[in-house]
């Protein structure tokens, strides 16, 4: 959402094909300023990758984050990224967007802050969550990838506060074209928010 040409590209889709259901993935940190910008191009389903709650965690995920020409670092950028995340989350809700939770599950970091991500989504009103398992590489490389036994408890643990997508192969966040053809849980839930037929990802 930093990049204009995002936008463009949305509103000129939207303009030449109304019915497709715009699909958008971002890491919530520019989605409070750039809400506006995402109804105005059409866009109606959102994806946010939330993998934290708890500054420390998000700390120990995200060191530094660059916003409106601005660099934040340990504290201050978790804080920040947090406070950008909820309340684009909220507005976005408000806005009545059809809202997917991301969260990429990662052992012995953000283990215990799962639930509380269900529980906060939940509360504020987004639609689906869909845990993913880590795959380990970078700062994290040194980590052993979940079990899907494990990945299962915990979405049956984060089910009591919302609904979760269980056919997941991995993110499609940086995935195109039709989604559905599979009996896809997110298209259910899109369907029923939105009542189209499909969906297309247009990132």
């Amino acid at each position: 959402m930093a990049n204009e040409a995002t936008f463009e590209v949305l509103g000129a889709i939207n303009r030449e094909f109304p019915k497709i259901i715009l699909c958008v993935s971002t890491n919530g940190l520019l989605l409070p300023d750039r809400l506006n910008d995402l109804l105005s191009a059409g866009v109606r389903t959102l994806t946010v990758t939330i993998n934290a709650v708890s500054p420390g965690l998000v700390e120990k995920i995200c060191s530094w984050v660059t916003c409106n020409g601005t660099t934040y670092k340990g504290r201050e950028a978790a804080e920040y990224l947090l406070f950008n995340q909820q309340t684009g989350l909220k507005n976005a809700v408000q806005a009545g967007l059809a809202v997917k939770i991301n969260t990429v599950f990662i052992p012995g970091i953000n283990d215990t802050d799962i639930p509380a991500i269900a529980s906060m989504a939940g509360q504020e009103g987004a639609d689906i969550m869909n845990i993913l398992p880590l795959i380990p590489q970078a700062d994290f490389a040194h980590l052993q990838r979940p079990s899907h036994e494990v990945v299962t408890t915990m979405r049956n643990e984060c089910g009591e506060y919302i609904l979760q997508m269980t056919h997941c192969r991995q993110c499609r966040a940086d995935a195109f074209g039709v989604i559905g053809e599979d009996g896809d849980m997110e298209l259910a839930v899109l369907n029923s928010r939105i009542g189209d037929d499909y969906c297309e990802n247009v990132q």
